[in-house]
């Protein structure tokens, strides 16, 4: 599985790990489940809607991120009032990173009651982010007390 050009490889590790962490326990959820799929679709479809989430917030992050650095630039090394994001910009960049927890909602409400997912599952599923963070933090743990050792 490819991911897109990140400069920061525990960003490219992290979203590894959530589709690694989403994907096994949908087989878990499949696993319990003894083959019925509504867990692990539960489960797939909490894993869509969190990596829904990241993505926006990814999106609107690198936006900011984009405009700060433009902003500074045309306000010189010394920065001063120039490095202010633009009003419109920020009412945009506002109404995204806003507007996206409503589109979430509708999307497990109608997962809920249209697709009738498990709900277990789809929360289950919306934590792979949470299961790829601490995969990420023991990762950092073990190689710095591998670093202490020598």
């Amino acid at each position: 599985m490819r991911f897109a050009a990140e400069p920061d490889r525990a960003v490219r590790l992290f979203e590894r790990d959530a589709a690694v962490a989403c994907l096994a326990m949908a087989v878990v959820a499949l696993a319990i489940g003894r083959g019925r799929p509504d867990g692990a679709a539960g489960v797939l479809a909490g894993g869509a809607l969190a990596g829904l989430s990241y993505w926006g917030l990814k999106g609107v992050v690198g936006a900011v991120v984009s405009l700060a650095g433009r902003a500074g630039n045309e306000a010189g090394p010394e920065g001063g009032a120039g490095a202010a994001l633009p009003a419109g910009n920020r009412a945009l960049l506002a109404v995204k990173f806003l507007s996206r927890y409503a589109l979430l909602a509708i999307g497990a409400y109608v997962m809920l009651t249209c697709f009738r997912v498990n709900p277990v599952g789809l929360v289950a599923g919306a934590t792979a982010p949470f299961a790829a963070a601490l995969w990420q933090v023991v990762r950092v743990a073990r190689s710095g007390s591998r670093g202490s050792r020598r």
